[in-house]
């Protein structure tokens, strides 16, 4: 049987830089993501064209704030770049009634800032620091058994049962997808998965269209890629082009889930690209490309709980504690569980560093007893 002093279920941002934490202090531990890929919500897609294979959109999180200075630490230490979000120009408003105007002198997301490359940088170099043998993907965490030499992990990796021994668990997961997929023993009893459960996963029940185009052609006509929507399917419309400003591309959260044309990827994305051809113009009907994501689709993202949608930013904080044999031993490291950013890149960052000062005070109260067991022995 493995063992390991720390298990990190998930690999997304949160649990990578959790694991980059862990390895810089010599602390064992063992990363698993239950995808075939590293990033979790975090998925930057290339154009297919081949033209600038450098070029990638952001079909999740895409921003992080001026202030949030773990991202910019992080992006510094990692050695990439980042860019302002492009501002400059008139917001287009569609109404209800299909009317647009394209006069509104403000800007929804100005100051906001991307990642040269897309967010999916911070994952490949902070995969990068990390050894390949301390993760394995395609590998989900069914169950934990607590017992008194520590916690027995049953995973399934590859279709496989595999089974660990670890003294702490960091469930960076939604806490959603941890009550619904990980089964706990001693249980964690009705009213505890009822709370977890009750944890908006944020951005769970979002459908993003990126139409990317030969150039940004809107900033031609005093736009800043910036729209809004009564009429949908898309929402809420960003400026989503590359730093380089040479190819050009419009992304879209689509609407609520209840849209019939949802889960219908070619219905959503010529309806998108109808309604943004309404809002800027003709040349906005000839992408060269779209790219769709629906995370409601996504089995370790998203659940039922999640479809509704969410009509503002939930207010996340530190989760209680799970109760009996769990409290010192299983720590929620997700971005929903961040004492201050919940949510944000940062939120996923903060987590990680909150729970990583958690297990590093727990194996030097460990370590300083044994040394005290031995010398009473002795």
């Amino acid at each position: 049987m493995e063992k390991v002093d720390v298990l990190i279920v998930g690999g997304g941002l949160s649990g990578l830089s959790l694991a980059d934490m862990l390895a810089d202090r010599g602390i064992d531990y063992k990363l698993i993501e239950a995808r075939e890929r590293l990033g979790g919500r975090i998925l930057s897609v290339p154009a297919t064209d081949g033209e600038r294979g450098d070029e990638r959109y952001d079909l999740g999180p895409a921003w992080f704030w001026p202030g949030q200075h773990r991202m910019e630490a992080l992006i510094e230490r990692l050695g990439l770049s980042w860019f302002e979000q492009a501002s400059v120009g008139t917001l287009v408003m569609q109404e209800q009634n299909g009317s647009v105007r394209r006069d509104l002198n403000f800007s929804t997301m100005a100051g906001s800032r991307r990642i040269v490359g897309g967010a999916q940088r911070l994952v490949e170099a902070l995969a990068d620091r990390v050894s390949d043998r301390d993760i394995a993907l395609n590998s989900q965490l069914k169950s934990l058994t607590m017992g008194d030499r520590g916690a027995i992990a049953e995973i399934e990796q590859d279709g496989r049962p595999q089974t660990l021994r670890t003294r702490s668990i960091a469930l960076a997961i939604p806490p959603r997808i941890a009550a619904r997929s990980v089964a706990f023993e001693p249980p964690l009893g009705d009213p505890m998965i009822a709370r977890l459960s009750s944890i908006p996963t944020w951005m769970a029940g979002q459908a993003k269209v990126v139409a990317i185009y030969d150039r940004p052609f809107w900033r031609d006509a005093g736009l800043s890629g910036d729209g809004m929507s009564h009429m949908g399917p898309l929402v809420e419309i960003h400026d989503a082009s590359p730093q380089s400003g040479d190819e050009g591309a419009l992304f879209g959260f689509v609407g609520i889930r209840a849209d019939a044309r949802r889960g219908r990827s070619h219905d959503v994305t010529a309806a998108a690209i109808y309604q943004l051809t309404q809002m800027f113009g003709d040349e906005a009907s000839r992408p060269k490309q779209i790219l769709y994501q629906d995370w409601a689709e996504e089995v370790f993202t998203s659940t039922i709980e999640d479809s509704t949608g969410l009509q503002h930013h939930p207010q996340y904080g530190l989760l209680p504690p799970l109760g009996g044999p769990w409290d010192q031993n299983v720590h929620f490291a997700s971005a929903e569980s961040a004492p201050d950013c919940g949510g944000y890149l940062e939120g996923a960052l903060e987590a990680a560093e909150h729970v990583f000062g958690l297990i590093t005070i727990k194996n030097t109260y460990e370590k300083e007893d044994a040394v005290r067991r031995d010398s009473i022995t002795v």
